[in-house]
C-alpha cells in the first residue's frame, strides 16, 4: 500500500522541517523520537485504514486523508516533548485540523507522495463509482 511506504519518510521530513523552523537542532534523541513516531503512526494506521476500507462506502463518515491526519498526534505530542516551539497557525488551518498544533498534516495527498496521491485520486473516483452505481440501481438518480 502506497500509504504505508510513504509513512516513515513523511513523518521524519514534517519533524525535521517544524522543528527547523522552530530553531531545533535533530540530535540523536530527536532522531529516536522521529522513529518511535514513525512506528507508532504505522501501527495506528494499519487498523484505521483497513477498518475503513472494510466499512460499505455508504457508512464510511471519513477518507483516507482525514484518517492519516488524525495519526499524527503521535508527531504532534512528540515536538512538544521535545519542546519545539509552537507554529503559528492561520485561523483556518486551526479550525479545520485542532488537534493539528504543530501543522503537521498532511493537507494533501502529494503531502506524502506522488505515488500516494494516485492513489488517493483512486479510491475517490473508486468511491464516487460505487455511490453512483447504487443510487442508479436504488433509482435516486439517472
Amino acid at each position: 500500500m502506497a500509504v504505508m511506504q510513504a509513512i516513515p519518510a513523511w513523518v521524519a521530513r514534517r519533524m525535521l522541517e517544524i522543528a527547523s523552523h522552530g530553531g531545533v537542532s535533530a540530535g540523536a534523541d530527536f532522531m529516536e523520537a522521529i522513529e518511535s513516531v514513525s512506528r507508532e503512526t504505522m501501527q495506528q494506521l494499519s487498523g484505521d485504514l483497513l477498518a475503513l476500507l472494510a466499512t460499505d462506502v455508504d457508512h464510511q463518515r471519513f477518507n483516507p486523508l482525514q484518517v492519516i491526519r488524525e495519526a499524527n498526534v503521535f508527531a504532534n505530542q512528540s515536538l512538544a516533548i521535545l519542546a519545539v516551539p509552537t507554529p503559528r497557525r492561520d485561523e483556518f488551518d486551526a479550525q479545520v485540523m485542532p488537534h493539528d498544533h504543530y501543522a503537521v498534516g498532511p493537507l494533501t495527498w502529494k503531502d506524502l507522495s506522488e505515488d500516494v496521491h494516485e492513489a488517493g485520486i483512486s479510491w475517490g473516483a473508486w468511491k464516487a463509482a460505487t455511490v453512483l452505481t447504487r443510487r442508479r440501481a436504488e433509482g435516486k438518480i439517472q
